[in-house]
């Protein structure tokens, strides 16, 4: 039995049976909307990134890691935060350049979250347009392979003293930017 940890009555705007609901939210993940999980190491992390892929309605996550193995899923669907993983489809990848071009295969435009001068706003790129995002190892960032398979790079604007933030929350502010311009150019 799974602890409730929201003490709070779900909210649904979806009517019917569970079968129903579960097939309509299927039904709605944006195929074209990818994320790529890079080397990120803690499972918490993780799990809060693949909890907001779920939410905005993404469809296909990549597990990237070339120096090592992802956290076990199955260790982390005990935690709320990952439950979402068993609604997604996850890829698991060793080899950057195969995860690049399966992505590339489905004329996906490649965003990297970096500390990067050269880098825009999430703001300023159409993420309505079919992509792939790239989030990166919480202490060492994205590697300079993966960084040049981009097409660009997004730098969150910061205006106080920390550079960046938790990478967590860097994919919620990203994939809620995709997911607000998908909803005003009605991509429903």
């Amino acid at each position: 039995m799974s602890i409730r940890h929201n003490k709070h009555d779900r909210i649904s705007p979806l009517g019917g049976t569970r079968e129903e609901r579960i097939n309509k939210v299927m039904e709605n993940r944006w195929q074209d909307l990818e994320v790529i999980i890079d080397n990120v190491d803690d499972p918490h992390n993780i799990g809060a990134i693949l909890r907001t892929c779920d939410a905005v309605g993404v469809g296909t996550v990549h597990l990237l890691y070339p120096e090592g193995s992802p956290p076990r899923l199955r260790e982390m669907r005990g935690d709320s935060a990952a439950s979402a993983a068993k609604w997604l489809n996850i890829k698991k990848w060793t080899s950057i350049k195969d995860c690049i071009a399966d992505i590339k295969s489905r004329n996906l435009t490649i965003y990297a979250t970096a500390l990067d001068s050269k880098g825009k706003p999430h703001f300023d790129y159409n993420l309505a347009a079919p992509s792939a995002i790239i989030i990166s190892n919480e202490t060492h960032g994205i590697t300079a392979e993966l960084k040049s398979l981009a097409d660009h790079i997004i730098a969150i604007p910061m205006r106080g003293f920390v550079q960046s933030l938790n990478v967590s929350v860097t994919a919620a502010t990203v994939l809620e930017e995709a997911m607000r311009q998908r909803l005003v150019n009605g991509n429903l």
